[in-house]
């Protein structure tokens, strides 16, 4: 969109050039301050504000930029931030599913020493089958466990 507005701003300097060539050309007194020189002020203007806009096209060129870049930068942080928490996650989870399984082979242990298992493990009936009534007494029993231990 800026390279068409910077397209159209220099059209237009040169259609306002050629349509007052003879003026723009005419020559006047050019004070600098320090010495005058003679010369076509209305051109000199001319391609000055010509070079303002292009000056002010690069500028906000320059900033889109490093914009982007930035903007790249932060994506790159964000997804190695995004990994390292990924890669947590992984250990807490091979952590908590270690822990689970040497649970299970305590318990399976003491199943085949025909050990009494502790209160808070799963009981048999007389026939050595769990209840669906045990397990869902068991089942609220864990839900509520992991609820207090994740705060919700």
């Amino acid at each position: 969109m800026r390279l068409i507005l910077l397209i159209i701003v220099l059209v237009l300097h040169l259609v306002f050039g050629l349509l007052n060539i003879s003026s723009l050309l005419a020559v006047h007194d050019i004070n600098m301050g320090f010495a005058v020189y003679t010369g076509p002020l209305g051109l000199i203007l001319l391609i000055t504000s010509a070079l303002v806009a292009v000056l002010a096209y690069v500028a906000a060129s320059f900033s889109t930029l490093r914009r982007e870049a930035d903007t790249a930068k932060l994506l790159r942080d964000l997804d190695s931030v995004r990994q390292s928490l990924d890669s947590q996650e992984a250990s807490r989870f091979a952590q908590l599913q270690s822990s689970l399984d040497k649970r299970f082979i305590g318990l399976d242990a003491q199943l085949t020493q025909g050990r009494a298992l502790p209160s808070s493990a799963v009981s048999l009936d007389k026939d050595g089958v769990v209840t669906s009534a045990q397990l869902s007494q068991e089942m609220g029993a864990l839900n509520a466990y992991l609820r207090r231990k994740l705060g919700d």
